[in-house]
């Protein structure tokens, strides 16, 4: 390779370079060369270590460990300690030092003679006793298991013996579980508002009206400037024909609290704010007052710019 890069055309500038880049990339000093020497033959000791461990290790040496047990001597000083434990468990047992007979009987009535003659320990029948003093009771067999300090032997043994008369649990009259108490229902009063000067608390409270609702009526009230006919609340957003035949019968209308418009003072911008008056019409009526002069009822008619329907809606508001 090194060859056929020397032949190269020398005079061609591209090739030289070339020639230079590769002679720079594998070209190695003495120094290099000796150090790359040593490094491979590192890496092949490591090897050959690798490869001759396990047979230059003796596979017959093993570790064994052994373990102690420290068993102590009779005369240990824990020996009083262990007796006491003993003590206090035989104090808690429920094995009678004497024969136990069987006969049928009502936990919550046994006595603590007669609970010991069952097999009952004298400790375990003085827990009984102390239960049913503190109103504890047993409604089933199954019931007594819960005795601290029974086991499950000795309840196997006496379960076919116990007998408990049908309870009724009794709870006080000021127990959480006592009949509930619900105040009478009182009979609805229908009242009638009048919707142009009634305040929101006034109207909140009719049928069927709540607090959205009532935000609503008092804004396109405000707007309209009052009410002059029950069908303008049906222009109100959400007014559905059931709320509206609801609310219909609870109101009145009182067409004096109006608020008038006054057409021949009003500007161009106040005019056109009132949900009836869009801008093309509010500008019609204010251009042809300025060039005719005050307007009457009779000019907003025949100004054409109101069809008949909406005229009825408008000729109350204005004044003139």
């Amino acid at each position: 390779m090194f060859r056929f890069i020397f032949y190269l055309d020398e005079t061609k500038m591209p090739f030289r370079k070339i020639r230079n880049w590769l002679f720079n990339l594998f070209h190695f000093n003495k120094q290099e060369r000796n150090g790359v020497f040593i490094l491979c033959l590192i890496l092949a000791v490591l090897v050959a270590l690798k490869l001759l461990l396990p047979y230059l290790v003796d596979r017959n040496n093993k570790v064994e460990l052994i373990s102690f047990k420290v068993v102590s001597s009779p005369n240990s000083a824990d020996i009083p300690e262990r007796k006491q434990d003993e003590k206090d468990s035989k104090a808690f047992s429920e094995t009678p030092t004497y024969s136990a007979e069987r006969f049928v009987f009502n936990p919550n009535t046994i006595s603590e003679e007669d609970a010991q003659t069952l097999g009952f320990s004298k400790k375990l029948s003085t827990t009984l006793i102390k239960f049913r003093n503190k109103g504890g009771k047993f409604f089933k067999p199954e019931d007594l298991k819960k005795l601290y300090g029974l086991s499950p032997k000795l309840y196997e043994e006496l379960e076919p013996y116990i007998l408990i008369p049908h309870l009724k649990k009794e709870f006080k009259k000021d127990s959480v579980f006592a009949k509930p108490h619900y105040p009478e229902k009182k009979a609805y009063t229908k009242t009638v508002v009048e919707i142009n000067s009634a305040d929101s608390l006034s109207i909140v409270y009719l049928k069927g009206i709540g607090p959205g609702f009532t935000k609503r009526i008092l804004k396109y009230r405000t707007l309209l400037g009052g009410f002059h006919s029950m069908n303008q609340l049906k222009e109100i957003w959400g007014m559905t024909d059931s709320v509206f035949v609801l609310l219909s019968s609870q109101i009145t209308l009182n067409t004096a609290a109006i608020t008038k418009i006054p057409i021949n003072v009003i500007d161009l911008n106040s005019l056109k704010k009132h949900p009836y008056f869009s801008f093309q019409a509010a500008g019609a009526l204010v251009n042809y007052r300025a060039k005719h002069g005050k307007l009457t009822e009779k000019d907003v008619v025949n100004s054409g710019v109101f069809s008949a329907e909406k005229l009825q809606l408008i000729l109350p508001y204005l004044q003139y």
